[in-house]
C-alpha cells in the first residue's frame, strides 16, 4: 500500500512537471531558438528559466514583504505570458511545417503577437466594468444589490480593493453580497482588508475555496472585523430579502446538505450566495429565487475556457432553472497572473422592478 501511495505521487508530480515545462518552459525556449538559433544556454541560465519563476512565488508565501509580494505577482504574470505564448508558438510550429518560412520570421511573429496579446491581457485586468443585470420582481422595484466575486487580495494588490470599494459605493445598493475568494494568500493581513470599512451598504460573505486553503478562521476574523457579515450555512433576515450562505465544498450535494437544516421565508426574496455555480436545481427545489456564484472566471486567459466548462457548463452570466435566477459572476479579480483575455473584470449590480 505504501509502494502504491509513493507511485501515485510520483505520477501526479512528473504529470506536473510535464505540464511545467511543456506549457511554460517549452514555449519559451522554441522562441529563443527561432530568433536566436546560435545561442546556447549554460547551467546557470536553465536553471533560472526553470526554477526562477516558481522560486519566486514561494518566497512571496514564506516572506511576506511588499518586494516580495510585488516579485511573486510577476512571477505569476509571467508564467501566464508564457502560457498564452504556447498557443501562439503550436499555431507559428503548424504554419512553419507546411509553408517555407525562416524561423526568424517566425520567431518575430511570435514575439509581435506574446506583446500586442499580453499588453493586452494586462491592461485589460486592471478594468473594473460595472454590469447591470435586470432582476424580474414582485415589490421590489428600484432595490438594487451588488455582487463582488473572486478579488483575490494576494494574487492583487490591497490598492485594488479601494478601486473596488470605490466603484460600489458609486451604486448606491441596498447590500454588496461577496460569494468568495476574497483573499487566496496566507500573508494578507487585517490592514490589507482595511477598505472594507469603507463600504457603505451592509456587506455579506459566503466562503470560497481560497478562503478554505488558507488560514480561514483568521481570514473569517479579519472580514468580521471589518463589519462584514459572514454566512457559513445559515441565513438572515434582511428584509425584504432574506441572505442564505452556504460554505464551499467540493461536493456535489454541498448545497443540498446545507439547505437541509435551514428554512426559507416565504414573505421574503430569497438569495442564496454559494461559490461554485453548482447544485442549481437543489437551490430551486429548496425556495430560492436568484443564486449568486463565481468561481470560474469565465476562464480568465485563452483557452482555459474550454477546460473550466467541461467541470461547470454554465461558465458565466445568467441562467434560468426552474424558476430560479442564477447569475455566474465572471470575477471583480484575477487569480495568479495579472492577466485577462476572456471578459472583464466585473462588478455586478442586479436591479429589481418589472422586466
Amino acid at each position: 500500500m505504501r509502494w502504491r501511495a509513493l507511485g501515485r505521487r510520483a505520477a501526479i508530480l512528473a504529470t506536473a512537471l510535464l505540464f511545467y515545462y511543456g506549457f511554460v518552459i517549452y514555449p519559451l525556449l522554441r522562441l529563443i531558438d527561432w530568433l536566436v538559433p546560435d545561442w546556447r544556454p549554460g547551467t546557470p541560465t536553465l536553471l533560472a528559466l526553470l526554477v526562477l519563476p516558481l522560486a519566486l512565488r514561494i518566497v512571496a508565501s514564506l516572506f511576506p514583504h511588499p518586494v516580495t509580494r510585488w516579485l511573486g505577482a510577476m512571477s505569476l504574470t509571467w508564467m501566464g505570458l508564457c502560457f498564452q505564448l504556447f498557443a501562439l508558438v503550436v499555431a507559428l510550429e503548424i504554419v512553419g511545417l507546411v509553408t517555407v518560412v525562416e524561423d526568424r520570421v517566425l520567431g518575430f511573429a511570435g514575439l509581435a503577437g506574446i506583446a500586442v496579446l499580453g499588453t493586452w491581457a494586462f491592461v485589460n485586468a486592471q478594468v473594473l466594468k460595472v454590469q447591470r443585470v435586470p432582476v424580474a420582481s414582485t415589490g421590489l422595484d428600484g432595490r438594487r444589490l451588488v455582487q463582488l466575486s473572486d478579488v483575490h487580495i494576494g494574487s492583487r494588490r490591497p490598492g485594488f480593493l479601494r478601486r473596488i470599494v470605490r466603484r460600489v459605493n458609486a451604486l448606491d445598493g441596498d447590500a454588496v453580497l461577496i460569494t468568495g475568494d476574497l483573499v487566496d494568500a496566507n500573508y494578507v493581513d487585517r490592514e490589507d482588508l482595511r477598505h472594507l470599512r469603507d463600504l457603505r451598504a451592509p456587506t455579506y460573505f459566503t466562503l470560497g475555496n481560497h478562503e478554505r486553503y488558507e488560514d480561514t478562521d483568521r481570514i473569517l476574523g479579519d472580514l468580521a472585523a471589518h463589519g462584514v457579515r459572514v454566512l457559513r450555512n445559515e441565513a438572515v433576515d434582511a428584509d425584504p430579502f432574506q441572505f442564505i450562505g452556504i460554505d464551499d465544498a467540493d461536493a456535489r450535494d454541498t448545497v443540498a446538505r446545507g439547505l437541509a437544516e435551514l428554512a426559507p421565508l416565504p414573505a421574503r426574496y430569497r438569495v442564496l450566495l454559494f461559490h461554485r455555480p453548482e447544485g442549481v436545481e437543489d437551490a430551486a427545489a429548496w425556495g430560492a429565487q436568484l443564486m449568486l456564484s463565481g468561481h470560474t472566471h469565465r476562464g480568465q486567459i485563452f483557452p482555459f475556457e474550454y477546460i473550466v466548462k467541461r467541470v461547470h457548463r454554465r461558465l458565466s452570466g445568467s441562467h434560468h432553472v426552474n424558476g430560479l435566477h442564477l447569475y455566474v459572476s465572471p470575477g471583480t479579480g484575477t487569480w495568479g497572473p495579472v492577466l485577462r483575455t476572456n471578459g472583464r473584470c466585473e462588478v455586478t449590480l442586479f436591479e429589481f422592478g418589472a422586466c
